[in-house]
């Protein structure tokens, strides 16, 4: 429990230091120039807390067993597009802040994303020999359910185009591979929220707990799409960082969320199976 506590709050952790990071980059600079993502922050001197953030939250999700096969497979895919979103940054930064060139950065998507795809593929190959090994010798390990197969086969795949397309197109991964792991990654904790808003309430369904449709994790979805929805109305309005609005109000919805679930569970780490005698009621 331990373990599941300290995972869960060194994610809201990492979001509470970005955000004081990039408090304090704006501040710094004269006229209090904000970047129009919070992405953009990868060019000011947030750099190293933004990488660093970015990849302990993505092996937090990665490492946090989630409380139904389906959360877990979900918690891996988000947390394997956090360190491409990390490495790979926006192609054109803001004119305010910058302090990384093209050519630098250029430099640390090659280096970066190579170290990246070699330990994703040797995880990746190291649970396919865990499995086999178990089924060999079985030693009280549970198989894997067909969500976890699933979610395992598409992972390969995931990972071997983003090695193709890597290898490829480099100059389109360059270019977008930041938005389309940021994109991703999002949808995948949103999809987590949503699931965490379902298992909860047919989790509570003929206990004592209190049995609501609309959960603290149901209003948390539903900000999310609020503030997706509400940016980009600002941007089509010519609000110029409705994108950075997006960002940081998902991620504050993403902070808010292991907030509650931290809470939830601070003494049974996970939830119990539907229909368990005592149920926690936070």
């Amino acid at each position: 429990m331990k373990t599941y506590r300290y995972l869960r709050l060194a994610m809201v952790a990492m979001v509470l230091g970005l955000a004081v990071a990039v408090v304090h980059e704006v501040l710094r600079v004269d006229g209090n120039c904000w970047q129009t993502s919070l992405s953009g922050y990868y060019y000011t001197p947030v750099q190293n807390l933004f990488v660093g953030a970015l990849i302990a939250i993505g092996v937090c999700l990665v490492s946090l067993k989630g409380n139904t096969d389906s959360e877990d497979v979900l918690l891996n895919f988000a947390g394997m597009c956090a360190p491409f979103v990390a490495l790979v940054p926006i192609h054109d930064p803001s004119a305010c802040g910058v302090v990384t060139d093209d050519l630098n950065r250029d430099l640390n998507i090659a280096n970066n994303v190579v170290a990246l795809l070699a330990v994703i593929g040797a995880a990746l190959a190291a649970l396919a020999v865990l499995w086999w090994h178990n089924r060999r010798t079985p030693n009280g390990e549970p198989a894997p359910t067909r969500i976890e197969i699933l979610g395992y086969a598409e992972s390969v795949l995931l990972f071997g185009a983003a090695v193709a397309v890597f290898r490829l197109q480099p100059e389109w991964f360059d270019r977008y591979g930041h938005p389309v792991a940021a994109i991703a990654m999002f949808v995948f904790v949103f999809a987590n929220v949503v699931v965490n808003a379902v298992n909860i309430y047919y989790e509570r369904r003929g206990t004592d707990a209190p049995v609501r449709r609309l959960n603290r994790y149901t209003w948390i979805a539903l900000a999310m799409v609020a503030s997706v929805v509400g940016s980009v109305l600002l941007g089509a309005a010519g609000v110029q960082h409705w994108l950075l609005l997006i960002e940081a109000s998902l991620i504050g919805c993403f902070a808010v969320f292991w907030g509650f679930q931290t809470w939830e569970l601070w003494d049974q780490g996970l939830r119990k199976e539907p229909g368990a005698t005592s149920i926690s009621t936070r």
